[in-house]
């Protein structure tokens, strides 16, 4: 998904924490494993070394509600990303 920020994308202001690159925003729509797309996300990634930054609250957005568990909840969020990231078809818009 990188190769989708190294020429598109507006450029934020925010380096990368990684590499210090300037960052780049794109929306992108997320599928959810039944096909159905996700609200639209503004996702900033790194164009030089690939890495991505979620803003406050992305996480959470993007996470199954589960009960209240908060800690729980986080940890999914992350395990979703991360599956979304690597295995899921997404729209760039």
């Amino acid at each position: 998904m990188h190769v989708s920020f190294e020429q598109e994308g507006a450029e934020v202001k925010l380096n990368c924490p990684l590499c210090e690159s300037h960052m780049r925003v794109r929306e992108i729509v997320f599928m959810r494993p039944d096909g159905t797309e996700m609200e639209p996300m503004e996702l900033d990634g790194c164009p030089n070394c690939s890495s991505f930054w979620f803003d406050a609250g992305e996480l959470q957005r993007i996470s199954p509600p589960e009960n209240g568990e908060d800690a729980h909840r986080e940890a999914n969020a992350l395990s979703i990303v991360l599956e979304m990231l690597f295995h899921l078809p997404f729209v760039i818009r």
